[in-house]
């Protein structure tokens, strides 16, 4: 636990024990990726086209057994008017239906600062659709937050080195929410560490991999950095 792994996330996760993990929580490269994280050329269908869609139907399907029965899987779609069309999230999560996950909740990320645009509408919200292996799991915290709405608004995130970071927000609000303390919290695209920085604010347990060495090594330098802050300030 508490580890970064450089490794494909399918290979990983179907290494994971059944029903070990409380929650995963991600955002998944899944615009202008490379042909590495797709199969065969990568051109499949109109709306497959650019993204590795069929790694993110993959963690779908093995979600479904590693998941705990009353486990969650929050995945942060966005959209493209050029490259991808406004309906790619929900073709990513009709995916997620077909491999028997369901769809408990959306919450919506309204962006403060998004990049503007002319003559179309600024494009200045995200999804973050909430799935899990039964209609009806119990939200962990449903015992200890009270009203609550399903709405985060804030900045648009950025970290030296990579360019489409989610900011610490949202994993935060997923993983208070959909977990509780001590619960095991596992991102497949952990990129530049961000959720595992959520679940040590969070006093939960991470696991992370990611297919570049890279970001392995820079999530690694940047969840030392912020323990290191941590216990100056203690």
């Amino acid at each position: 636990m508490n580890t970064i792994h450089h490794t494909d996330c399918i290979d990983f996760m179907n290494g994971l024990d059944d029903h070990s993990i409380d929650l995963i929580m991600t955002s998944p490269p899944y615009f202008n990726a490379s042909k590495k994280y797709q199969r065969g050329t990568g051109v499949h269908y109109v709306q497959d086209v650019g993204e590795p869609l069929y790694v993110i139907e993959d963690t779908f399907e093995i979600a479904k057994s590693k998941l705990k029965k009353e486990g969650f899987y929050c995945i942060n779609l966005g959209f493209s008017y050029g490259e991808t069309g406004v309906l790619r999230p929900y073709y990513v999560i009709e995916r997620a239906l077909k491999k028997g996950l369901f769809v408990v909740d959306v919450i919506i990320w309204k962006k403060r600062n998004p990049i503007p645009l002319q003559k179309r509408l600024t494009n200045s919200f995200e999804y973050i659709f909430v799935l899990s292996p039964h209609p009806h799991s119990k939200y962990p915290s449903s015992d200890r937050i009270g009203y609550q709405h399903n709405f985060i608004e804030t900045n648009v995130s950025s970290y030296a080195g990579h360019s489409a970071t989610f900011p610490l927000e949202i994993p935060s609000f997923c993983i208070d929410v959909f977990s509780n303390e001590g619960d095991l919290v596992y991102d497949p695209f952990m990129g530049s560490g961000t959720t595992a920085i959520a679940c040590l604010d969070l006093k939960r347990n991470y696991l992370g991999t990611d297919i570049s060495q890279d970001y392995v090594e820079m999530a690694q330098k940047r969840i030392k950095n912020h323990q290191t802050k941590n216990w100056l300030l203690m």
